[in-house]
Order: C-alpha cells, then sequence, then structure tokens
C-alpha cells in the first residue's frame, strides 16, 4: 500500500521499468494509469505474474512472435493505508532484448479490483 501522490513522483515508473517495460512502454502505460491510481490517498498494487495472466487471459497470435511480454496491474484504491508485505518495485521476471529482430508483443494494461 502506497500514498497515491509518490506514484507521480517516479514510483510508478521505477516499478513498470522493474517488470521489464521499456522506458517509453512504462511512460505510457503510466500516463494511462496514472488517474485510476491517484482517485484516493492510498492505493493498493500487485503486477500479476505472467504465468497466471497466461492462465487467466490466453493470448494468441498468427504468426507467433519470438518473444511475448506481458504486464498486468490490479489495483484498490482506498482513503485509509493497508499493510501489506509485497514491494511494488520487483526485479523483472524477464529482461526483454530491445534489438530483437524478430517480432515481438509487448502488452501492458491493469484492472480496478473493489
Amino acid at each position: 500500500c502506497v500514498r497515491s501522490s509518490v506514484l507521480s513522483n517516479g514510483l510508478l515508473q521505477d516499478a513498470l521499468l522493474a517488470q521489464g517495460l521499456s522506458t517509453d512502454e512504462a511512460t505510457e502505460m503510466a500516463t494511462h494509469w496514472l488517474p485510476a491510481l491517484t482517485k484516493k490517498e492510498f492505493v493498493l498494487i500487485e503486477f500479476l505474474p505472467s504465468e497466471e495472466l497466461d492462465k487467466r487471459a490466453k493470448l494468441n497470435a498468427v504468426p507467433m512472435p519470438a518473444l511475448i511480454h506481458r504486464v498486468f496491474m490490479l489495483f484498490r484504491s482506498t482513503d485509509t493505508e493497508h499493510s501489506c508485505n509485497l514491494p511494488l518495485v520487483r526485479s523483472p521476471a524477464l529482461a526483454l532484448p530491445r534489438e530483437a529482430k524478430k517480432p515481438v508483443i509487448v502488452e501492458w494494461g491493469g484492472m480496478e479490483c473493489f
């Protein structure tokens, strides 16, 4: 659980970079989600592991790319502070080779949980 005001001070960007997104991708995702994340004073955020996301929302592409990287954020805005034991910024499960010449899919998204 973090104060929503610190997300716009770089914490969200750092968390998205730690998930393996490029600077441009992290900026796009942060810009999109920041208004929803800062509706209330605090926000609980967790990033769904890729394996879990693949189980819940399969991704099919034709042709299948050489690399698929998915980042999905679950969050809940709240007016009260909650303790949680998950760090917002974690090491990425996958470092993306940005010079890849083969097709690559990068998908990012999120969902507010009530």
